[in-house]
């Protein structure tokens, strides 16, 4: 069967497009998509059904249909931005414009070729057929310029294979660009679990052909070590109250994991484990507020992990000898602000050699090789951002994954070439022969939700529970559900960081919605704004509202924007500043947190009646640092970048006295530096988030009362409505992942 409209073909047969009788390459869904508005020509089709039918009901992102539907359009329109085949229809979805004629299709024309035997990956997906990766932890996803708090949220992210984040986009389905014959390439995709829950960070073992990994039934489990023989018998080889962060085979039937007490304290262990008698024995302590990573070094018979002194200094290369317990520091990376170092690294195959990934704020990352003989680096070389998984394929090449795709390194020709552009791969692990290597695909789904609170007796009116649950659910505009979380967004991407307003419940967010993060604005009649920002968002570190909800603040890509609500329109502001990360606003001030000479601290930009700017005033208001900050009219409150605790300063006092040790007290001495984005401050009290606990302190007698216990998962991002009767937070809805082997061939 062939469907033909104009000048295109779709052989149904050879699953094959042709445009003026030539062949044009594709996704798998994308044709499934094309197939789909053939067989319902002149229809008005929702996404919904598309997702029914096309995606066979999977959960799916707007974006990934979005995607999809671009990439149609890229392929068969003459002009896509203004289509003639595949119309927008408003509130709807689409609508195929041609009843396409039908016919037998030619099985020997000379002029076509078997789609299969040149993409064998079509036949490939969930259930054996070619099937695109949701996002996973590397979710996330490091952006540049990161802040050691971003850092410190994409780390937590990458444990629980939820936010990376927080910081990146969550497409399903990603443009893949097809590679020459002769080039290497993905040519076959075989799920090794098909597990509910979470299943990442794989090791094999290509002797004893198992494979580790680590699994979490859901988003609060924590995550534990698992054994999977050849035959798929499985089996936990722990089952505690630690928290797992990775796994690797060492010597005979040991393996080698690191561990975290909580995702609170995060105070991590190295251990070992027999996978016979499974018994697990402690080795050493590997830092506080550590995500390591782990490789063995059976030459030398010592585990290589990452570690670091404090959340606040870069990660370096360390090695711990098995027999005699020596620690030795292999890589010495910048230290420069906040940088997050060598966040990544590989093994290669006979133990002589180690690659890492160096972070570098202001220029592309660096890959730097090093000889294990005498730890010299041999070559530096500019490399790909954020890389999620680094492995050595052979002697002389690398592969590396991002969000953009598989790259393959020549170490010799010094050379980075892009296999596959596609969202397919998270971190990288060899598998069961040299062609074969393991990575996860995972799905995850992310809400903004209110908990109700009753707030104790203060200036604000007492509320009820139902009160609560009233108001958060008009700024949905839903009628509330039974059960005491009522939802604020509903979306099939992520939805995250919310802040409301300061006079009403308008919030902001960001979303991946439209295919690309952005961020988003709802009032309390569920009017939906997408804020045009110009230019690519690589990251947002921070959002606040003016004291008369009017304007938009917010940290992007490192520097600082306001958005009118009235205008519709993103403005630059503060320009001279370009490391701006952590932002809040007062009744007549913007403030914000900037690096400069390597110092975090507060500053702020005076705002007139009528909401005007004077560019040139912004003035320093702290000196011995400051990273998070919200101020009334007399005193500043603020975290620092290096130093735990939460701070108040006596905004009266001149600067000449800042260094005064009266004019800075501390507030709460016991405040996380991870915290900097959980806290606020509202009247007379400071309301934050400590582990599952949400906490208001009363400043004027120092009394602290909890609020709310999150049972499960503590949410990454909540903040407190003006009227103190409920919390806006984000919540993941699904998160889940298996293990899959790729093979490569040229």
């Amino acid at each position: 069967m062939r469907f033909a409209f104009g000048d295109i073909i779709v052989d149904v047969e050879q699953v094959k497009i042709t445009k003026k009788g030539e062949h044009l390459e594709c996704e798998p869904r994308v044709f499934e998509l094309l197939l789909f508005f053939c067989q319902r020509p002149l229809e008005a089709i929702s996404r919904e059904e598309l997702v029914n039918t096309v995606w066979q009901g999977r959960i799916v992102s707007d974006a990934a249909v979005n995607r999809a539907i671009g990439e149609l359009r890229k392929l068969i329109e003459d002009t896509p931005s203004s289509p003639q085949w595949i119309k927008t229809v408003s509130k709807v979805g689409y609508r195929f414009t041609v009843s396409p004629t039908q016919e037998d299709a030619e099985t020997n024309s000379e002029n076509t070729t078997d789609s299969f035997a040149e993409n064998p990956s079509l036949l490939l997906d969930n259930n054996g057929h070619k099937e695109s990766r949701t996002e996973t932890q590397a979710i996330a996803i490091n952006p540049k310029r990161k802040n050691i708090a971003v850092l410190l949220l994409i780390s937590i992210s990458f444990l629980t294979l939820t936010l990376v984040a927080l910081w990146g986009t969550f497409p399903i389905v990603k443009q893949t660009k097809p590679l020459a014959k002769h080039q290497l390439q993905v040519i076959q995709r075989k799920p090794l679990t098909s597990i509910t829950g979470s299943a990442f960070n794989p090791a094999y073992h290509q002797a004893n052909q198992q494979l580790v990994y680590l699994y979490r039934a859901s988003s609060d489990d924590y995550a534990q070590v698992h054994l999977q023989i050849n035959n798929g018998a499985r089996s936990a080889l722990t089952q505690d109250s630690f928290y797992y962060t990775d796994v690797v085979f060492g010597s005979g039937n040991l393996v080698y994991a690191s561990r975290l007490n909580n995702l609170q304290d995060r105070h991590c262990e190295m251990v070992q484990i027999d996978t016979v008698s499974q018994q697990v024995t402690s080795l050493f302590k590997c830092g506080i507020n550590v995500v390591t990573q782990l490789a063995f070094d059976s030459h030398k018979q010592r585990l290589l992990y990452q570690s670091r002194p404090s959340i606040s200094e870069p990660y370096s290369i360390h090695a711990w000898q098995i027999d005699t317990g020596r620690k030795q520091q292999i890589t010495h990376p910048k230290q420069f602000g906040n940088n997050l170092g060598d966040y990544t690294f590989s093994l290669s195959r006979d133990n002589r050699y180690l690659s890492v990934i160096e972070y570098d704020a202001d220029n592309k990352d660096t890959m730097k090789l090093i000889d294990l003989g005498d730890n010299q680096l041999l070559q530096t070389h500019p490399f790909i951002d954020d890389v999620f998984g680094l492995m050595w394929r052979s002697d002389t090449e690398l592969l590396a994954s991002n969000s953009d795709g598989l790259f393959i390194f020549d170490i010799t020709k010094q050379q980075l070439t892009p296999i596959e552009h596609s969202d397919q791969f998270a971190r990288l692990a060899a598998g069961k022969n040299d062609q074969a290597i393991l990575t996860e695909r995972s799905q995850i789904r992310m809400n903004i939700v209110s908990y109700p609170i009753t707030v104790e007796a203060t200036s604000v009116e007492e509320v009820s529970v139902e009160e609560a649950r009233a108001d958060s659910a008009s700024l949905n505009n839903t009628v509330v559900k039974t059960d005491t979380i009522t939802p604020l967004t509903a979306s099939s991407g992520i939805n995250q960081t919310p802040v409301l307003g300061n006079q009403s419940n308008i919030m902001a967010f960001i979303s991946d919605r439209s295919g690309e993060r952005n961020i988003y604005i709802k009032d309390g009649k569920s009017t939906l704004i997408q804020t045009a920002f110009k230019g690519e968002i690589k990251h947002i570190s921070a959002m606040a509202w003016t004291h008369n909800d009017k304007y938009l603040i917010a940290s992007i890509n490192s520097q600082l924007f306001r958005y009118s609500i009235n205008d519709q329109r993103w403005q630059a502001i503060a320009e001279s500043f370009a490391q701006v990360h952590h932002v809040a606003a007062s009744e007549n001030a913007i403030l914000f947190s900037a690096e400069i000479d390597n110092k975090w601290n507060i500053w702020q930009l005076p705002i007139d009646a009528q909401g005007n700017i004077n560019q040139d005033t912004a003035s320093q208001l702290t000196t011995k640092g400051g990273y998070s900050v919200q101020a009334d009219n007399q005193t500043l409150y603020f975290s620092k970048f290096n130093h735990p605790g939460l701070f108040q300063l006596n905004l009266n006092v001149s600067t000449e006295n800042l260094n005064d040790e009266v004019a800075e007290k501390v507030l709460i001495d016991d405040f996380p530096i991870a915290a900097w984005r959980h806290w606020q401050l509202k009247g007379d009290y400071i309301y934050y988030l400590l582990g599952k606990e949400y906490l208001s302190l009363n400043l004027t007698n120092n009394e602290i009362k909890p609020l709310h216990h999150f049972s499960g998962r503590a949410p990454s991002d909540c903040n407190l409505a003006v009227q103190r009767n409920f919390l806006a937070c984000d919540r993941i809805e699904l998160s889940q992942s298996n293990i899959w082997q790729l093979t490569l061939s040229h």
